[in-house]
């Protein structure tokens, strides 16, 4: 049978099954999603039976002109009462229809009008690409987001025999687990063989870049079954099984198995190959999936598994475009969406099959049907929500743009599909949500519509309703400082990447952006929150993606080339001039020592707003090339028990959990001092966040690499209370725990480590503790981390050494409590630090007004202190925050004639030079105005970088004033 074909009449048209069309391995069923209503001749003659919406009363404006019905939803003549034919030449066919009111031909010679209309900007699909989209598709097989990723369909036969697959796609992309289901409904299971069994086992073959070969077994498999067995689990059980029947997305009968390997210690894969032993009841189909999600096989059951993959294959009554039981929560909200518009209309624009374009169209038609009938204002025009409807409509009419020139295209249907693009303008531009990137997106797609279909009369009012909005969406979208006032990593790398997109569209249609300058400024925001390696430092909802393509774009649009260095790795443009930025207004501050892949980087959080984590005063810690303290992540917006735990907990934060419950990020915190001298920078601030304390964390960044991280707990009452310091880590940091120090050290296979070292170790209980790490959405990983408890009532404080190696971890050192007269350490606080090379650091941080305090062999009267000696018993350097004198047995190292905000003094190998570094320091050589330096062997100072001249009396030099 043909597949290509003329468009069918009223009377002819049938809707064929695919399997006629894809031969052999394909088998794709007939492309009916709902009995009677998806079906090609029902698809004809469906329009009388759109169901009235619902009016917002008061709320209803026009998107396209006055002629419009006041519901939303315009009969034949209201609709086509919007069309600009004065304007529209060519619409000159449909207007005799529209006079005759000649309906049925009005439509026809609409279609005839689009599909003779020269090619216009439709603007561009959300995804080029969607996990299954052409395979599985049209037979009603969906797949969500990332996590689960369609790689093949495999036959067992009802004898034993071994399946290969080709998988080295998703070992590349660091994937290390697989999910097999079901291909077809029917009554047979496959049975595969796991680990249990004696031979047979799955395995999975790596050829590696210098040709030899490692096969892993897997760590973990096992199976779920929907039904009465849905809390059972079946990890220990074997063979897996396979299988799925009857209608809906899963029976009682329905069984899903899950494989796990371990990937960690694995590089340089050249070709990755999963071998599969197993038989079936009769010839069976398997689907394989990889799967970015670590389980426990002992626990895993039908109950607590997300299901991400769903079929309604060979299901006489098609699928619903609700969310069934059992789904994620983005199920509803995804598809809706047609992100497999772009794929399918891709093909069809490629290949003109007309299966590919029959498909779409259906599924578009099916959709009118169905949320025409679901309790949403504006029906299929706008449900279930506006950014699932602004989404939709960027696919539809990007798909449009291929499809109407198509001979699967009726009148009737080209009618509908318009009628829903029209409701759906109609509904964003009225639309209001509280989320920026809502309604970013909504006036995104009411611009490209509006510009993609000029006929409609008022198309230009939606036009600039929606380039006014996006222009002053910049202002309440973001903080004073410049900072985007969603709390997530992911979503403001979006923001600024669908504004690039914006301001592109509008030049290209000659349209002005007045908003480039405040645009430029939330580009340097996400600049300075990108890592050293160009990747975004994870905060909030979402994950890690890389920057750069998005800072290169947005620097080549506003000519800003600092912009344009970090987006290229300094490729081309200039360098920022700055290193290190405190954001007050968005609570933020980063720490880093350069703008290149080996230099350190710390963001200290103390953000709030949607999509927020409880995270406050929470770190994100990088060195070395690696991140060290990342953010865990979110996995996924389901109730999933991981995704909970890394959304929802501070134990899965950087930071410290009092009593067991989560902070309130929405609560009082500010960022309180932010120093960035050029040797050192200090940040410090506070949070209200915690109901049974008040949590104060200073953090300073050495000018050797590393962190003095000191926090001080007030509780609220005398009750005592449970603080737990946490430190997350990636999942092959192989974590270990000195049972004597307590510090925790990484060792990696290759490359940076970090060495978490906590003063006191006598009074804390730690522990290496099981949890979760999620680099991007829908993929989760085991991952290890230290935990450091104290209960007591009262004040108390935790100092902690978070030291970074580039190669293996100083697991030698160690650190001492030096007492501060008869100060406890929530007064003030002081550190004899030891590393493992022999040099030696003194540290003190005052949290009460400073006073002249004596600690160890030091005297210093101000608030912040740093002192560090070689292995040699040299001075290596001095740092102070806000003081005037600090003295060592008895011998003056640095006294200023008043207080100093900061200031560094960094000393030569051999002592020949000294760099002072400080803020309002000025060149100076008079003794009476000068700040004291001892530094006998002295020949050269740098103030601030530059070479400036000095007096010397004896041992000391004078070189720089206080301004």
């Amino acid at each position: 049978m043909s597949c290509h074909r003329e468009p069918p009449t009223l009377a002819t048209a049938t809707f064929r099954p695919l399997s006629a069309c894809f031969p052999g391995g394909s088998r794709w069923s007939s492309l009916s999603l709902r009995s009677g209503a998806m079906q090609r001749n029902a698809r004809a003659g469906v329009l009388a039976a759109i169901t009235s919406v619902v009016l917002l009363v008061g709320v209803l404006g026009p998107w396209v002109g006055s002629a419009e019905s006041d519901t939303g939803n315009p009969s034949d003549s209201e609709f086509f009462g919007l069309l600009d034919y004065a304007g529209v030449a060519g619409l000159k066919g449909v207007k005799a229809a529209v006079d005759a009111k000649d309906y049925p031909r009005a439509k026809r010679e609409l279609l005839t009008y689009y599909r003779m209309r020269p090619a216009n900007d439709a603007g561009k699909f959300t995804h080029s690409d969607w996990p299954g989209a052409l395979a599985l598709t049209p037979d009603h097989i969906w797949t969500l987001g990332t996590g689960e990723v369609y790689r093949a369909t495999v036959r067992f036969g009802t004898q034993v025999s071994t399946v290969t697959v080709d998988v080295t796609a998703a070992v590349a992309g660091s994937t290390a687990g697989f999910l097999l289901m079901s291909r077809i409904k029917e009554p047979v299971t496959a049975y595969v063989n796991s680990r249990e069994n004696g031979s047979g086992k799955p395995a999975l073959r790596l050829t590696l870049n210098d040709g030899s070969v490692r096969t892993l077994s897997p760590t973990a498999d096992t199976y779920i079954k929907a039904g009465g067995e849905a809390g059972t689990a079946y990890g220990s059980k074997y063979p897996l099984q396979v299988r799925d029947q009857g209608n809906g997305p899963f029976t009682a009968e329905t069984r899903k198995a899950y494989l796990q390997f371990d990937l960690r210690g694995t590089s340089g894969v050249q070709k990755a190959e999963l071998s599969l032993t197993g038989r079936a009841d009769a010839a069976k189909d398997v689907m394989v999936f990889s799967n970015a999600e670590v389980f426990g096989e002992s626990t895993r059951t039908w109950n607590n598994t997300v299901q991400n993959t769903l079929s309604w294959q060979g299901d006489p009554g098609g699928f619903s475009w609700t969310p069934p039981t059992g789904a994620d929560n983005e199920y509803n909200w995804q598809l809706t969406r047609f992100y497999f518009a772009g794929p399918l209309a891709r093909a069809y624009g490629s290949s003109h099959d007309e299966r590919y374009a029959d498909a779409l169209i259906g599924l578009m038609t099916d959709f009118i049907s169905d949320a025409d009938g679901y309790n949403s204002p504006y029906g299929a025009g706008s449900y279930p929500r506006s950014l699932d409807t602004a989404r939709r409509l960027e696919n539809w009419a990007a798909a449009y743009e291929v499809l109407r020139t198509s001979p699967s295209l009726d009148a009737d249907e080209n009618f509908r599909i318009l009628k829903t693009m029209y409701r759906s303008g109609l509904f964003l531009r009225e639309n209001v949500n509280a989320s920026p990137n809502w309604m970013q997106t909504q006036k995104l797609a009411l611009l490209r519509a509006a510009v993609y279909l000029p006929e409609f009369t008022a198309a230009r009012s939606a036009r600039d309703n929606a380039t006014d909005y996006l222009a002053q969406q910049l202002t309440d979208s973001t903080y004073a400082d410049g900072g985007y006032k969603e709390a997530t990593s992911s979503y403001t790398r979006a923001y600024v990447s669908q504004y690039v997109d914006i301001v592109e569209f509008m030049e290209a249609h000659g349209i002005a952006f007045p908003a480039k300058d405040k645009l430029r400024k939330l580009g340097h925001f996400v600049m300075d929150q990108t890592l050293p390696n160009g990747y975004g430092a994870n905060y909030g909802d979402g994950g890690s993606e890389d920057q750069r393509s998005t800072l290169r774009r947005l620097g080549e649009l506003v000519g800003d080339t600092e912009l344009t260095y970090v987006g290229t790795s300094g490729a081309a443009g200039t360098e920022p001039a700055h290193r290190s930025a405190h954001y007050p207004d968005t609570r933020v501050a980063v720490s880093r020592s350069g703008w290149s892949a080996g230099d350190s980087y710390l963001r200290y959080n103390l953000d709030r707003g949607p999509h927020s984590h409880p995270d406050e005063l929470s770190l994100t810690a990088y060195a070395h090339g690696r991140e060290l303290l990342p953010h865990t992540g979110t996995f996924s917006y389901s109730s999933d028990a991981r995704s909970m735990w890394l959304r929802k907990s501070t134990e899965a934060q950087n930071t410290i959990e009092i009593d067991d419950k989560p902070q309130d990020s929405t609560a009082a915190g500010a960022v309180t001092h932010f120093v960035d001298n050029p040797a050192f920078d200090l940040i410090s601030g506070n949070t209200e966040g915690s109901t049974g304390a008040w949590h104060a964390r200073s953090v300073l960044s050495l000018p050797t690499g590393g962190w003095l991280v000191s926090d001080l707990l007030k509780p609220r009452d005398t009750a005592i209370h449970r603080y737990e310091q946490n430190w997350h880590f990636l999942p092959d940091a192989n974590l270990a725990l000195n049972s004597t120090s307590k510090a925790a050290t990484t060792a990696f296979g290759s490359g940076a480590n970090l060495t978490v070292v906590p003063a006191d170790p006598a009074k804390l209980t730690a522990s290496v503790r099981n949890g979760y790490y999620s680099p991007v959405l829908y993929r989760v990983s085991d991952a290890k981390y230290s935990s450091y408890v104290k209960q007591l009532a009262g004040q108390t404080t935790f100092d902690t050494l978070l030291l970074p190696s580039p190669a293996a971890a100083d697991g030698a050192v160690r650190i001492n409590r030096l007492p501060v007269g008869t100060l406890t350490p929530d007064l003030a606080t002081a550190l004899d630090i030891r590393s493992g090379d022999g040099s030696r650091a003194t540290y003190y941080k005052s949290w009460t007004a400073k006073s002249a305090r004596t600690f160890g062999t030091y005297a210093f009267d101000g608030t912040l202190l740093y002192a560090k000696d070689t292995a040699n018993g040299q001075l290596q350097s001095i740092l102070l925050y806000d003081g005037s004198t600090v003295q060592r047995a008895g011998t003056v190292l640095l006294k200023s004639p008043t207080a100093v905000k900061d200031v560094a003094v960094t000393y030569s190998a051999d002592g020949s030079t000294i760099r002072i570094d400080g803020h309002n320091l000025t060149a100076a050589t008079d003794p009476g105005k000068a700040i004291a330096i001892t530094a006998p062997n002295a020949t050269q100072v740098l103030l601030n970088g530059t070479r400036v001249n000095f007096t010397r009396s004896g041992s000391t030099v004078y070189a720089a004033a206080p301004a």
